[in-house]
């Protein structure tokens, strides 16, 4: 692996492209200790937040989705106001390579990355490459994925991208904690009882109301039919207090919060869990060989949410459940069929690790210095 001494890296929108972004950062200060890491996103966001609290350099770049009606016109100004300033950031700090996590947060920077001559590289998290992904594709930057699939859309960008230097499977980077053994709970999860099953909830960086809502409509029955459980629900910030009173009614173990920290120990005691499809989410749950209960997100761009699904259920790593099909009544039934299956959970747990690409960041770091 060719050393690395300049590089610009930047993710942002949802947690999904931001933590995939900050392990590869963290990768390359343990491969290259001298070597110099900047951060590139959005003013006042969850990328200048996380990147500042992980000791990185942050440099603020307008960008904006396309949008609809007159946004159109607006959002299309605030890119080029984005592309501009990335030709003079990247002229100012003289990166080796650009590498950008997937979203319209990308393409100002790689955009300008590509006129400079720079080595420039896109990592879509998804098994669908979204459609900035596609474009720039076109337009002479490598591409990384973080999940294969089937998809016509995965499929004829391999086609496309035949040469190994411009294309890669190389897994979906983690932080160094998801290598690590699960910390104690105890003082987080006041009367936790790990002899107990612990069921965990989570929608992504958000939260999922409909899934909340699901939820909350299925304590009851879980709770007639496994006295023990207990739940860890990761609801995002506005459901919460119609959570707690459901959570109350019913008289079982639980703990709500709008996020959680350790997400790798919580992952790693949990029992089962109910989710979403982020690429992130699905990453981590192979990770933990966590057995999973996928419900995608319907509106997600190309259904990619569905796909990343698939890519487990086709291992036998989790069970789809779609919204459109999905009652309280079928959520609860699914939960505590596996709760109660045992050794369906130790296969799907063993099928999960099998799909996960253990040393994603370091594969997406020789993927970046192979050129």
């Amino acid at each position: 692996m060719k050393e690395l001494r300049r590089i610009l890296v930047s993710g942002g929108g949802t947690g999904g492209h931001i933590m995939p972004a900050i392990a590869l950062c963290e990768e390359i200060r343990e491969r290259f200790p001298e070597a110099e890491v900047f951060f590139a996103g959005r003013a006042d966001s969850m990328e200048e937040r996380l990147a500042e609290k992980h000791g990185l350099d942050f440099y603020r770049i307008p960008s904006s989705p396309k949008g609809r009606g007159v946004k159109i016109i607006k959002n299309f100004f605030v890119n080029i106001a984005g592309f501009f300033k990335s030709l003079a950031l990247i002229i100012k700090l003289k990166p080796e390579s650009v590498v950008a996590f997937g979203g319209y947060t990308s393409a100002p920077l790689l955009s300008a990355s590509l006129l400079l001559g720079k080595n420039a590289v896109i990592h879509e998290s998804n098994a669908i490459p979204g459609r900035v992904t596609r474009l720039l594709s076109h337009l002479g930057v490598r591409v990384a994925c973080g999940l294969d699939s089937d998809h016509p859309i995965m499929k004829k960008l391999k086609k496309r991208m035949s040469k190994e230097t411009s294309f890669a499977i190389t897994g979906n980077p983690l932080r160094k904690s998801f290598n690590e053994p699960a910390n104690d709970l105890s003082r987080e999860l006041l009367g936790y009882d790990e002899t107990r099953p612990l069921l965990l909830v989570f929608g992504g960086s958000q939260g999922a109301h409909n899934v909340n809502i699901l939820i909350a409509r299925s304590i009851a029955k879980l709770k007639d039919n496994f006295p023990t459980l207990q739940i860890v629900h990761l609801c995002g910030a506005n459901d919460i207090e119609t959570l707690r009173s459901a959570y109350e009614n019913v008289k079982l173990t639980y703990w709500l919060f709008p996020f959680f920290d350790d997400m790798s120990s919580l992952m790693k005691k949990a029992t089962l869990c109910v989710a979403r499809s982020g690429a992130l989410s699905v990453t981590e749950i192979c990770a933990c060989k966590l057995p999973a209960i996928l419900i995608p997100l319907p509106f997600a761009a190309d259904n990619h949410q569905l796909a990343n699904a698939k890519a487990l259920e086709r291992a036998g790593a989790a069970v789809i459940r779609e919204e459109k099909d999905l009652s309280a009544a079928s959520l609860s039934e699914t939960i505590l069929e596996l709760l109660k299956n045992e050794e369906k959970r130790t296969a799907m747990a063993e099928a999960g690790e099998k799909v996960f690409i253990k040393d994603a960041s370091l594969e997406l770091l020789k993927f970046i210095t192979a050129v």
